[in-house]
């Protein structure tokens, strides 16, 4: 939320940030970096209708105060996952989904996009390498690149924020089902990515690791009108003590950073493959990237 907050101020919006908890440093930090904060606790009285919209938190019940009043005066609530989508409506979205990964991936895919010149929007749930913030929003960019969390949205509506953002490109590396409040059963955990497999747009594309045996099984299911493309582990050589991504375009030294990497990197390339960056570059970007020297 604080990330949301500040990407929509820097966009020249004026932002009121409101919740329980908050202490005086809290309000301070907020007021200097030019936002409006009331104070600790909930301000009912200080909505009106001329607010374009209210972004509500994870935690946020139906009894909450301001919550009723936004209703009561018919504004535009938005889940953090509706709130990005609709300000990527306009974009290519890209997410990157799964149990492990997501981070790496996107690493490679922002080093890559960043050598290339291309400018994208962002929303992330982990720090990220060579990104400022966790989310930026923009006017100009044609690219959104989002972490795909398959948690519920909020504990108002029991929905997986994977269900909203309608991806262009999803990226799958693998499925594992772990007990957690979210998804008490593994048919709950898979229900989930299926449901965002359907959510792909019209002549989508699915990025999949083609050893997981579970989005194997997902991926026979999806519609014929999306693209389906699996991957493996990326091929490397070793010689002198040190490790090279083998390639058609020559050999590029990588330092590899574990047992994964190599998949993640497939799935990197992929998908920058589908925003218009040719292998030759992204190798050159990852290589720059993680190499030891």
């Amino acid at each position: 939320m604080p990330e949301i907050a500040k990407a929509v101020r820097e966009k020249g919006f004026e932002v009121s940030v409101s919740g329980c908890g908050l202490s005086a440093a809290d309000v301070q930090a907020w007021e200097d970096q030019g936002f409006t904060c009331y104070g600790d606790g909930w301000y009912p009285e200080r909505l009106t209708k001329d607010i374009h919209a209210v972004v509500l938190g994870a935690t946020v019940t139906q009894d909450n105060p301001e919550y009723l009043r936004a209703k009561e005066l018919g504004l535009l609530l938005q889940s953090v996952p509706e709130f990005i989508y609709n300000r990527t409506k306009s974009k290519i979205r890209v997410v990157v989904a799964g149990s492990r990964g997501k981070r790496t991936i996107l690493s490679m895919m922002v080093a890559a996009l960043k050598k290339q010149k291309l400018a994208f929007d962002y929303a992330t749930t982990s720090d990220v390498p060579l990104l400022e913030n966790k989310v930026h929003l923009s006017y100009e960019s044609r690219i959104a690149l989002i972490e795909g969390d398959e948690h519920i949205t909020s504990l108002m509506e029991k929905r997986s924020q994977l269900e909203f953002y309608r991806p262009h490109i999803a990226v799958l590396t693998n499925l594992k089902w772990n007990l957690a409040p979210d998804h008490d059963t593994p048919e709950a955990y898979m229900s989930t990515y299926r449901f965002f497999s359907t959510s792909i747009e019209r002549e989508g594309k699915l990025i999949y690791y083609g050893k997981d045996p579970v989005i194997s099984q997902l991926v026979e299911e999806i519609r014929s009108d999306i693209t389906a493309i699996p991957f493996d582990q990326h091929e490397v050589t070793e010689h002198d003590g040190r490790t090279f991504l083998k390639t058609r375009y020559g050999e590029y030294p990588i330092q590899v950073k574990d047992t994964y990497f190599l998949i993640n990197l497939n799935a990197a390339r992929m998908a920058c493959r589908q925003l218009g960056v040719k292998d030759v570059d992204f190798y050159k970007a990852v290589s720059q990237m993680y190499n030891p020297e």
